[in-house]
Parts: structure tokens; sequence; C-alpha cells
């Protein structure tokens, strides 16, 4: 059995667990993503060498190793403003005038200061040994406050003592995550954690969730001059065009997830690529500026996607039609750069994996929570017959609790329409009294004498987002945001 040793040197373990918005939640025990990662880390400041690339290579193919690791006590950690770490050729350099961003720096303090990772195979010699050296020159794990002590050890038996306790990890490696890594590290992005194993009890939480996908491939504004928020629906329609110009460019059919439509033109029946916006909303000086776009994909075809992503960094081939699609997809999306909007002149975007402003950070859409607020108008899916103000309303907003339905959720408990949003910097529904044209929603055909409205719902239990409503989901409207638990 091989066995990395990893000894906590100050008593403290500084990392917080992997996600999508901060947590003060530490991340204890490690996870094998992170330790491999920081095996990465070593390897890159010992210079790369060939031999040492094969036994990480190797290691990443293993199966995930068991945690034997002792209880520990989280910290109570407070929120520190620090500055950002690259500010050379700016005026920001100056201390008295540079900004302060938020940040938690979660920590456990564990029983006994050291976690094993076991995994039930033994390798070669030269493996061993290359593996050994990085482990000696691993200096920290999560936060570089953390140091350790690290080594390999092989042994026959499992190196348990009554203190501490054998668990299942939750997130794990897999075959190319160092080409990955790599990859991020050379666009110095911040990487995506590990995929979540089986026994994640992440995966398995109980929780209603929509059809749609929270894992989202954010765009986001490079030249400073982006459209109105209002335009949205022109806005991703152009971009989605664009998209599908670049498959026809690649003589590659376009699949009905990417297109909405079938082979013949007929729209598919099934939930395919929505794309909507994100926006300064929700702040205490949001103005509604669009930030940049996320493409949002149906959850059940996560696995593929990601799986495809993985292997496309890796330099790995498609090991199936359906990851070969998703790896074209991918490839095909990286040449989407320019939208090309008419008179709202060129929006220039591009790809980013690491959130750089608040407004882009997709867990303030996906995460759980029982009221949803719209921050794009809900388009509602029919006409209400009702005439009465009041029986109009109410048949309003049974539409509106069906959409929920057409996406997975639950009957909303409460629901509340608005001609304004209850999201700070979010446009209203529709312009007032003599406003000019330019300040209502500019909206594509098929949705140009539909009702929009704003809302406010709320479900009996919290619900995993994104909610994303009504005959314009597809288009960047009816997209909520959850109230912070």
């Amino acid at each position: 059995m091989l066995t990395l040793e990893v000894e906590f040197l100050t008593g403290v373990c500084f990392a917080a667990k992997s996600g999508q918005i901060p947590t003060e939640e530490p991340d204890w025990p490690p996870q094998p993503d992170r330790v491999f990662s920081a095996l990465v880390a070593a390897w890159g400041t010992r210079g790369e060498q060939p031999h040492e690339r094969a036994a990480l290579e190797w290691l990443e193919q293993q199966p995930p190793p068991l945690i034997e690791a002792s209880e520990a006590e989280r910290r109570h950690v407070g929120i520190v403003y620090v500055p950002p770490g690259d500010l050379s050729g700016r005026p920001e350099v100056v201390p008295e005038s540079r900004s302060r961003q938020p940040r938690m720096f979660p920590a456990a303090i564990p029983h006994r200061p050291v976690v094993r990772f076991n995994w039930r195979v033994q390798p070669e010699e030269g493996i061993l040994n290359a593996l050994q050296s990085l482990a000696h020159d691993t200096a920290y794990l999560g936060h570089s406050a953390s140091v350790v002590r690290c080594r390999f050890v092989l042994s026959s038996t499992e190196s348990g003592d009554g203190e501490h306790r054998e668990l299942q990890p939750s997130r794990r490696v897999y075959p190319g995550r160092l080409a990955e890594l790599e990859h991020y590290y050379r666009r110095g992005e911040r990487p995506l954690p590990g995929e979540l194993t089986s026994q994640s009890p992440e995966k398995h939480e109980k929780v209603p969730e929509s059809v749609f996908s929270d894992h989202w491939i954010v765009l986001e504004d490079s030249a400073g001059c982006s459209p109105d928020l209002r335009a949205i629906a022109a806005v991703t329609r152009r971009f989605r065009e664009a998209l599908m110009s670049r498959y026809g460019e690649a003589r590659v059919p376009v699949p009905g997830l990417i297109s909405g439509h079938n082979p013949d033109g007929s729209p598919v029946n099934s939930p395919h690529m929505a794309i909507v916006p994100l926006a300064d909303v929700g702040f205490y000086y949001s103005e509604g500026r669009l930030m940049g776009l996320a493409i949002v994909f149906p959850r059940d075809t996560d696995a593929d996607r990601r799986r495809a992503e993985r292997d496309w960094l890796a330099g790995l081939e498609a090991s199936s039609e359906a990851i070969a699609q998703w790896q074209k997809f991918h490839e095909l999306l990286g040449d989407v750069r320019e939208l090309k909007l008419g008179g709202l002149g060129v929006w220039s975007i591009s790809r980013t994996l690491a959130a750089s402003k608040r407004s882009l950070e997709t867990g303030r859409y996906t995460r759980p929570s029982r009221r949803w607020s719209s921050v794009t108008p809900i388009v509602l899916d029919r006409f209400p017959k009702a005439k009465d103000p009041a029986e109009r309303d109410q048949e309003m907003a049974s539409i509106i609790a069906s959409s929920c339905r057409n996406i997975g959720l639950p009957e909303p408990c409460a629901l509340a329409l608005y001609k304004h949003s209850a999201v700070k910097g979010a446009p209203s529904a529709y312009p007032s009294g003599r406003a000019p044209e330019w300040t209502g929603w500019t909206l594509p055909g098929f949705l140009a004498k539909r009702i929009l409205t704003h809302a406010v719902i709320e479900f009996s239990e919290p619900v995993r987002g994104p909610v994303i409503l009504g005959a314009g989901r597809f288009a960047g409207l009816g997209l909520c945001i959850g109230d912070q638990a």
C-alpha cells in the first residue's frame, strides 16, 4: 500500500472548501485534488523534470485514496480586506490608494495534525523515488500558512491508530488533471476543483434542483464597452449565431443542444443551451451594467461535457462520439471573441475560469435558496385570459408557477409580481410614462408581444438554482438570483 503522510507543523490547516462561492467551512480533511495540486506545484518549482511528470501522471490514474484523519475543530474566521496582488504600473500601487478586497481564511485545528492518504497500489521504484522527491519539496497544503512535512511510505497494512478515522474522499483527481492544471497556470487562471466522487455528500444532498446545470461557462467583458443589459435577448441571439457559424466554418453539424432545433428546423423538446447575463446587480452600489455572459447547459450533460473539456486540455483522444462532440464545442467556443451587434457596436468577450469581479460569481445564481428574485424580467409562457386586474395577476402568478414546474422545481408557496425588480441595479420590466423607447427591453420577434414581469418567488424549502423561467429562459430573460442563506 502506498501512503502519503502529511503533517501540519503548526497544528492548523488553512484551506477553504472548494466551491463557487466563498465559504467559512474549512477543507478538513484535505481532499486528494488539493494534495495533487500541491505536488504539481512542487514539480513546477523543481524544474518540471520529465521523470517526475511521469510519476504524477501515474498517480492521477489511480483510484481515489482513502483518507485517515482525526476530528478537527473549526476556527472562527472573519472577513479580512487585502489589496490585489499585482498592481505594477498602475497608480493604485501607492499604499494609501490601493483598494481592498474581502477575503476569508477558513482554518481547521485537528486533534492530531497528521493526515494519511492510502492508495492500495504498489508503484515501481522509479515512480516512488520521484514522488518522494516531490513530497519532500512540498512546503504547504492549501494556504501558504499551512506549513507541512510530507513523505511517501510503503506498508503492507493500514497505518490507522485509534485516533484516526478512515474516510472516503469527496473529490478526486483523474487522468489529464496534470495537463489541465498546466493549462490554467499558463493562462494565469484558477483551475476548477477536482471531480466529485460517487460517495460525496455534496453530490447526494437532498435539495430540489432545476434542470439547468450549476457548472457555468463564463465569458467576461474584455474591452470595457459592453451593451445595455436590456438588450440581452439580442446579445444572446447574436452569440448563439456566432457560435453556430463556427460550426458551419468547421463543416460540422450543429447539435440540437446548441441550436435548440432539430436538423429539420423544428424546436427540440428537451432543455438545451441557455445564455444568461452576468450583471452588476444585487450590491449596494450596483448600476446594472452587463459584465459578461454565462453558458448554461442542462444538468444531465455535466459529466460528458466536463470529461470532454479535461481530455481536450490534456490532448487526449475522445473516447466516444459524445465526448468528441463536446471537445469540438470547447474548441469552437474559443473562437468566439467578438460579437458584432449592429447599432450596439462590437462587444469583445473572453472566457474566464476565475471570477475577477463579484458580478461574475456564478454561485449567486446556483446556491440553494428559498426565495428567488428576477434580475431580468420573466416572459410569460402564454397570455393571461382574465380581464379583471386582480384575476389577471392571479393568473399570471399561476403561469409563473407552471414555469417553475417546467424546469423541475416544486410549486412555489408564495409568489409576488412587480413592475420593478427587487434586485438592486436591475432594470424595470417596462419603462414608465413617456420614457424614451430605448429604455424598454429589446426583444426578438418570437418574444416581441409577450408580457414581461418581475417576480419574487418563495419555496417551502431551499431549492438549488439556477432558476431561469419563462419563454425567454434560453435568451437571457427570466434569470433569478437567490437570497443568501
